[in-house]
């Protein structure tokens, strides 16, 4: 019975543990798609499409039907008087009599309807709003690309900083298990306290450089929340490394691909400036045409000395209009004139810009891809001199328990294993970072 009663106490306590250590696991495209959905600004691009379709609504409702009512009441607390003649009602010549018109209470009750016929500026305007819509499109699909660069980046940085810190922990053991037998030696009179003194001052060494690998990674894993959309006490854990991602690389399929400029969101995002661009001539050519529009008006009045509108024996007097208005643009002062010239210099400037535009994403295009094909080369043969260096501190390692080498010798190959570890992780990270920058180019990623 006691048993029990401890089991269902601690379940509890069991169920949260597991919740609050719950890790998610992200492979890089897992990472990708979460931050697609999750980045804010992600969110706020498609926000903006929805304002997009939104404003696209209420441009279409400007040239739809609209109805309004206007409900009035007026207290005449002192009606006006009017000084008339006197002789008109049998007084004398030259005299003068006070009259008030009118009731002390009204009220009026108005009901309109109203058309556009047609407007220029409004037709335009549909064009222009759906244009919009498209940018906005446009402008999320630019926003993804960014904000898979972004992850791509800060999950390779995450894996990097792993692997540093890897190689750091293999380095510290063998220096470790150095110093433990020099140590040793020592004990026996075959080394000198000066040459163990010198390891243990590199193991030290060695540690700290491990404690900033271990920063390294914290902050490689913070910014790779942040952009993701998580919040820094999210727990997460990658499901790629950086040996399945190097074989994922494939630089003779990338290089060998086509540029079309025509994939390029950049490109497609300056082709719908121009035209709206465009269209911006053509909304300040309708200024010279007319506008027209049609309206129905109801209204119903009344005028009562006593408050009782909520008498329904009582009469209410009816007006019904129907009118056409026509505006007729005459003269502007070339206003007009000068406002559709500043629309066609405004569409030469696009022009240009889109031109800029092309041969700025071409070079960038081959740039992008000279830098991937210096940056495979790179990381090759930082990988051997990595590769070399290691062979060469092992084996100077053995050199020295032998009594060969000395500690300065072993010093040396030390920094230059540090060296070569330092230049191939950067060179492995720049590795990723010229193919993403060219996928990028490509609309790859």
């Amino acid at each position: 019975m006691i048993r029990k009663m401890a089991f269902v106490f601690l379940l509890p306590f069991l169920f949260y543990g597991s919740v609050v250590s719950q890790v998610q696991e992200f492979s890089l495209k897992q990472a990708q798609d979460y931050a697609v959905l999750h980045n804010f600004q992600s969110k706020n691009a498609v926000i903006d499409i929805a304002l997009a379709d939104k404003k696209i609504r209420e441009t279409l409702a400007q040239g739809l039907p609209q109805a309004e009512a206007t409900i009035g009441y007026t207290n005449f607390i002192n009606l006006a008087t009017q000084l008339i003649p006197a002789e008109f009602f049998g007084g004398q010549p030259g005299e003068f009599m006070e009259i008030q018109f009118g009731t002390k209470n009204n009220a009026s009750v108005q009901a309109q309807l109203s058309q556009l016929v047609y407007s220029g500026s409004y037709f335009v305007g549909l064009k222009m709003s759906k244009v919009a819509r498209e940018m906005s499109n446009l402008q999320l699909e630019q926003v993804k690309l960014d904000v898979k660069q972004a992850i791509t980046s800060a999950y390779i940085l995450c894996l990097v900083a792993g692997k540093n810190q890897e190689l750091m922990k293999e380095t510290i053991s063998t220096m470790e298990l150095l110093v433990k037998d020099s140590k040793a030696m020592q004990g026996t009179g075959f080394m000198q306290e000066t040459d163990v003194d010198k390891l243990s001052l590199l193991l030290s060494d060695l540690k700290t450089n491990q404690l900033n690998a271990a920063n390294q990674i914290r902050n490689a894993y913070s910014l790779l929340k942040f952009n993701m959309g998580l919040t820094f006490k999210d727990e997460i854990r990658l499901t790629d490394n950086l040996d399945i991602l190097l074989m994922a690389t494939d630089p003779a399929g990338l290089l060998a691909q086509e540029y079309d400029l025509r994939n390029n969101v950049t490109y497609r995002m300056i082709d719908a400036q121009q035209n709206l661009s465009r269209l911006q001539i053509k909304l300040a050519q309708t200024e010279y045409q007319p506008t027209v529009s049609a309206f129905l008006s109801q209204s119903e009045n009344a005028q009562r000395n006593a408050f009782n509108f909520f008498s329904f024996d009582q009469k209410w007097f009816p007006t019904t209009i129907f009118g056409v208005n026509v505006g007729i643009p005459i003269f502007s002062s070339g206003k007009r004139y000068y406002k559709v010239q500043q629309a066609n210099l405004n569409y030469e400037k696009s022009i240009n810009t889109k031109r800029q535009v092309e041969e700025s994403l071409s070079l960038g295009t081959l740039t992008a891809r000279n830098n991937f094909e210096v940056s495979i080369e790179t990381f090759r043969n930082k990988r051997d001199n990595f590769d070399l260096a290691r062979k060469i501190y092992t084996k100077d390692q053995i050199r020295y328990k032998a009594g060969v080498a000395s500690t300065t010798d072993l010093n040396q190959t030390y920094n230059q294993l540090l060296q070569a570890q330092g230049t191939y992780l950067g060179a492995m990270m720049d590795l990723f970072t010229k193919k993403i920058e060219l996928q990028k180019m490509y609309n790859q990623l």
